[in-house]
């Protein structure tokens, strides 16, 4: 190329070749530039990819002497269609873009879907309309028809790939009836080009200079042919080792096989059409250009993936390799390291970029770290807007109308742009602070409503979800339905003012739910339904002022935050005008229109515009345009990034492109091919930089799991044997900043904790004046106290005070047995539980309670259904009980929660379960009375301190005292002419069994107490008669399955089924008393936990006690509850939950997110209960006579 024009107009080919960095592109820049000057008559076209475009311009303007060119074109092939398109006057139909494809697209396949054997269940997958776009776009590229692809079915081999490719031919043919003669793809745009090209004047006078380039598609290739077969002279730069034959194929592993596969190919057609080729021109200067002052990276440059077993001798001052202990930690050594590149190297932010294969992780990363730390920067990412609040808005509003399901209605409501936006006005701030002054929200008047602020409409919003949770509300007609109901724990609720927020949720909603349900509709009159909805809500006066605020808050991040609230909404009205133009007269389904939509949106990306000329690049491996950059950071350099990863989005499969390759079908490269190609991209982007390359990888990943460095790591190590790899402990975090200065106090501080004393005193001296500085600033010391009582934080229990206590308690503190036992397990939960009242949220499902709840109900209901008829438990027959059990426990169900039982064939299915469970219990609880002498008596039977029993009235203190309330599930009874007999029965769904060791620690109180109440109320009733414990009784509801034997018939299974079924307890050590528990034991008891052998009691095989020991139990629970009490009224509220062997307090407590509890933290432990043998207990027991000994010293 010593000349571009010589003589009389002939066509030439010419390639300038040369390795990264060699000074390819200045020449081709330089020599146009020159030539253009001379010869101003002449036309240049440089053509470059799309994204280069600008860049290209800047740059030749820069360059050329006058700062302007007038001959000089630059284009990429799209605009230069379009120049064509303008100058012929050629009219081409609407360009479909991704977003109308994808619309058009789920339309089709929707309607193809009868047709469909292999993708009809996953069109409404999310992401598979993204992945077929994607592949019909392939198809478009490579020139593949729907009859090529028909043709070639029949000799796939694999009936997968066959069925697919049916599939594809399908939509493929269907899409492109639907948009013919009306639109065109991007794709076709240069096969419109191809055909008219060979039309345009200007062309055969035009040089044409290619460049950018490192590859062409097949339609691409079509061009250059045209250019070569029509323009005066064509020159191509290439980029490929000088050292290469650029001549010469090689196989798809070869570095430089595109560079050679483009040579090759062009050079064929030049030949082919009689063209000849101009001497190449070879970069070769070494060390090139771009390292004229970096011996190091033109070394990497020349021998990176050439495998030539070279070596660097020297020393590797312009190549760093860092590891971080993340990616976070990657970013902050990228921050050190530009603002030292800036305060001390006499730099500009533009002298630096930063690169990734995986911009969405660490792009938002670094974004942050700059924001943070004030560098300005470009990240070179188009946001996609699915995230943004509108969008979800919309999303939402439309699922509503669908189903009104409880997911879509609070997306809706939780988008922060539903509410009355004359809410913003003076006139709503006095609204809401009188709201705010009238008292608790949750007793708001009645009078008062839904006045529209923001502020209100969050308030409401939490208050409607607790409420739709707790009733379960579903569906359009519950919501256009008054609410009337109370819940649990929402007694103070006002449905006045619950409703009327309800009625403007609805309103907006309804003309849009009437525009789907109407006769007739189109896609274009919901649309218009949709647009009035926007217009209703006044989004876009909402955006606005969302705009406005991150303008004026500026804070990190927010200046990008204003320009995508900004562009947002005209973005999707175009979305809007798409979908009534491509679609406009298709009938409106509700869910294929929303599934359409939501094909649209997942298409509309937001692009930012640099702000100013001075800031870091932060971009991608392959697809951003890197500038003449001074220090290129290399970041993410691990395992599975680096090389990228092919998403594994492609309808087809590697083995599926290799089979059509054998047929002729020439597609994208496959994953294998495309790692090997990303080589290539890799080693253009090393060698971007002319002063240093730095390279960072992480050790975990951001939630922790540790990873790889990238195989790259290891082809730079073979070429720089001698360098080492930094990382936070070798780098010195140099003090540039006031952020800089508290990074590293954190570190310090984070260091010191994790050291021990004697590594403290070693501290590192910079560090100790640094925090000397902090701390004696006035400034500063209050926020150096925080970090420091973070960094070495003890927990220690103070309590709340007695005042505090009384004020939530009260001085008669009430409550169950369970609140002394939660107590007793954990201070902590039983102050979250009972003082604070943090309740878990209630929800319209059956949990683990609700079963037992309706075990005890359909029980109990059985036994007072008996009593109430004067029937005897030892004349019920078979059929008798199946009939009461079915009646009691229908009742029971459709009672029970707000018809949940019915809600659901999972819960009609369980209260099949409770009947079935229930008439095995009524079963085994007949058979157990039959067995004895005691008759049930009392069902649920309620006590508290209103009934004046000295067991539920405790005496605290001079003016405090302990009131309990209870409700014993069953008591029976038996008489003789001196006693009367007392049997305690509670029913448990779980797996709860008697411990004597848990009840001397407190944390089983409540069949001790049950019993306490029930003697002192049978000793009113029968003075003249002493009342003596029988037992206490745990009996688990439950429906045991027996261990068959040979030999055993129905009688010996159900005598088995009933041992199963046993109670467990204590049980009163007289013989007399076990016989009227069990007339019929004889060695061991079906009924009760007692052994006999000889006439006497097994105590080894039996829970048992004397009517003496019942006493001092009795004394000792009624001792332990005092002391509870006095403590909760103390103000204990100690974080120190008990821990017995494999049981702790924190196994199924709700307030793990609430306590911060943890045994890592200093001071935090749970308190050992010791394993205690019961003779040990009993000892303790009768030693408290004198009321001198708790048994506390056996915590420990």
């Amino acid at each position: 190329m010593s000349r571009l024009l010589e003589g009389e107009r002939k066509v030439a080919l010419q390639f300038i070749l040369g390795g990264a960095g060699s000074g390819k592109t200045r020449m081709l820049y330089d020599r146009v530039i020159k030539e253009s000057m001379e010869h101003p008559e002449q036309k240049y076209l440089v053509v470059v990819p799309e994204q280069f475009t600008m860049q290209t311009q800047k740059e030749i303007i820069r360059l050329h002497p006058r700062h302007g060119i007038m001959n000089i074109d630059i284009l990429s092939f799209k605009r230069l269609a379009y120049r064509v398109f303008e100058d012929l006057g050629v009219r081409i139909p609407v360009v479909l873009d991704d977003m109308g494809k994808s619309m058009v697209l789920r339309k089709v396949a929707g309607l193809k879907r009868g047709k469909l054997s292999l993708y009809s269940g996953h069109l409404e997958q999310t992401g598979f309309i993204g992945q077929l776009k994607s592949q019909i776009s392939e198809l478009y590229q490579y020139g593949i028809t729907p009859d090529m692809l028909r043709d070639v079915r029949g000799e796939a081999d694999s009936p997968l790939l066959a069925q697919k490719l049916e599939d594809l031919e399908v939509i493929y043919s269907g899409f492109r009836e639907y948009i013919e003669s009306h639109y065109i793809t991007a794709e076709e745009i240069l096969d419109i080009l191809c055909r008219e090209l060979p039309k345009w004047e200007p062309l055969k006078d035009s040089i044409i200079l290619l460049d950018g380039y490192t590859g062409f598609t097949p339609v691409q290739y079509r061009l250059v042919e045209l250019f070569l077969m029509h323009a005066r002279e064509v020159v191509c730069t290439v980029t490929i080792d000088s050292r290469e034959n650029a001549y010469k194929e090689s196989s798809i592993q070869h570095l430089f096989y595109m560079s050679r596969h483009t040579v090759c190919r062009v050079a064929s057609m030049a030949k082919q059409h009689g063209i000849p080729k101009k001497e190449d021109i070879i970069c070769s200067r070494r060390p090139a250009w771009r390292y004229d002052e970096s011996p190091e990276l033109d070394f990497l440059e020349q021998n990176l993936y050439r495998y030539s077993g070279r070596t660097w001798e020297g020393k590797e001052e312009r190549i760093q390799v860092y590891k971080g202990r993340n990616p976070a930690g990657e970013a902050a050594y990228v921050c050190s390291r530009i603002e030292q590149m800036i305060k001390e190297e006499g730099m500009r932010y533009r002298d630096a970029a930063v690169i990734t294969g995986d911009l969405p992780s660490y792009g938002r990363e670094l974004a942050h770290q700059f924001d943070e730390a004030g560098i300005p920067y470009f990240l070179d990412d188009k946001k996609s807007i699915l995230e943004n609040p509108m969008v979800e808005l919309i999303r939402a509003a439309l699922e509503m109308v669908k189903d009104f399901s409880y997911e879509s209605a609070f997306r809706y409501l939780k988008t922060g742009l539903v509410y009355d936006k004359a809410g913003s006005t003076e006139e709503r701030a006095a609204a809401d602070t009188a709201a705010d002054t009238s008292g608790d929200a949750g007793e708001a008047d009645a009078g008062s409503g839904f006045n529209g602020s923001r502020e209100h409409a969050e308030q409401m919003t939490d208050r409607l979800e607790n409420y739709v949770r707790a009733l379960g509300i579903r569906g359009w007609k519950r919501w256009d339905s008054c609410w009337e109901r109370q819940y649990r724990g929402g007694e103070k609720l006002n449905l006045k003012e619950l409703n009327q927020y309800r009625m403007w949720i609805l309103e907006p909603l309804r003309p849009l739910r009437e525009a789907f349900k109407a006769e007739g509709a189109t896609i274009a009159s919901v649309t218009a339904a949709l647009r009035q909805f926007l217009e209703h809500m006044e989004l876009r006066e909402k955006l606005e002022e969302y705009r406005d605020f991150f303008l004026e808050r500026k804070e990190p991040g927010d200046e990008n935050l204003a320009r995508e609230y900004g562009q947002v909404y005209d973005r999707v009205l175009e979305l809007f005008e798409r979908l009534e133009g491509l679609l406009g007269a298709e009938k409106a389904d509700m869910k294929n229109y929303i599934q359409i939509l939501d094909a649209g949106f997942q298409e509309i990306q937001v692009g930012v515009i640099p702000a100013t000329v001075d800031q870091v690049m932060v971009g991608d491996i392959t697809r951003s345009r890197l500038e003449a950059v001074k220090v290129l950071f290399f970041v993410g350099v691990n395992e599975g990034t680096v090389p990228q990863r092919k998403n594994g989005g492609s309808l087809l499969s590697d083995r599926d492109r290799a089979a059509l390759r054998k047929m002729d079908i020439e597609l994208a490269p496959t994953v294998k091919e495309d790692g090997c190609i990303q080589k290539f991209y890799l080693y253009l982007m090393m060698s971007k930089p002319s002063r240093q390359l730095v390279l960072t990888y992480a050790g975990l990943t951001p939630d922790g799991k540790s990873q790889r460095p990238s195989n790259l790591m290891g082809e730079v190590g073979k070429l720089f044997p001698g360098m080492k790899t930094l990382d936070e402990h070798s780098v010195e975090w140099p003090v540039r900043t006031g952020r800089d200065a508290r990074e590293l106090l954190i570190q310090g501080l984070r260091g010191m904790q994790e050291q021990g004393e004697d590594d403290r005193e070693r501290e590192d001296a910079a560090f100790m004046q640094l925090f000397q500085h902090f701390y004696t600033s006035q400034e500063h010391r209050d926020k150096v106290r925080q970090l420091v009582d973070a960094a070495f934080y003890s927990y220690e229990e103070r309590g709340i005070g007695r005042a505090a206590a009384r004020a939530l308690y009260g001085r008669e503190l009430q409550g169950s047995v369970t609140r002394l036992e939660q107590f007793a397990s954990c201070a902590y939960a039983h102050f979250l539980r009972y003082g604070l009242e943090l309740m878990e949220r209630q929800e319209y499902e059956l949990e683990a309670v609700d079963m037992g709840n309706l075990f005890h109900q359909s029980i109990d209901r059985c036994f007072a259904s008996m009593k109430d008829r004067g029937q005897d438990w030892r004349e019920l027959t078979e059929e008798g009980r199946k009939s009461l059990v079915k009646e009691c426990v229908t009742q029971v169900t459709e009672e029970y929660g707000n018809t949940i039982m019915s809600s659901s064939a999972r819960n009609a299915y369980l209260a099949g379960r409770v009947e079935r469970i229930t008439d095995r219990t009524i079963w085994a609880l007949a058979e157990q009375v039959k067995k004895g002498d005691f008759e049930p008596v009392g069902f649920e039977v309620s006590f508290s301190a209103i009934d004046n029993l000295k067991a539920m009235r405790i005496g605290l203190s001079e003016d405090e005292e302990l009131q309990l309330r209870g409700r014993i599930d069953r008591m029976d009874l038996c008489r003789d002419e001196d006693h009367v007999y007392v049997k305690i029965i509670d029913y448990k769904s779980g797996t709860t069994s008697f411990d004597l060791a848990a009840l001397f620690y407190g944390l089983q109180l409540q069949l001790v107490v049950y019993m306490d109440a029930a003697v002192e109320m049978e000793e009113r009733r029968h003075p003249d008669k002493e009342v003596v414990p029988a037992g206490i009784f745990y009996y688990h509801i439950g429906d045991p399955i027996a261990d068959k034997q040979e030999g055993m018939d129905e009688r010996d299974i159900e005598k088995q089924i009933l041992k199963q079924l046993r109670m467990n307890g204590l049980v009163n050590s007289e013989l007399d008393i076990i016989r009227h528990l069990d007339r019929e034991i004889e060695k061991e008891s079906d009924v009760i936990p007692v052994a006999i052998k000889d006439g006497y009691v097994q105590e080894s095989r039996s829970s048992v006690a004397s009517t003496r020991r019942f006493q001092d139990l009795r004394r000792f629970v009624n001792r332990r509850l005092r002391e509870a009490g006095q403590d909760i009224l103390m103000g204990n509220v100690d974080l120190k939950p008990y821990k017995q062997g494999n049981r702790t307090a924190c196994d199924y407590c709700p307030y793990h997110a609430v306590c911060g509890f943890d045994t890592k933290t200093a001071g935090y432990g749970y308190r050992k209960l010791k394993g205690l043998k019961p003779e040990e207990i009993w000892a303790e027991l009768e030693s408290e006579g004198d009321e001198e000994t708790d048994g506390s010293e056996l915590d420990q």
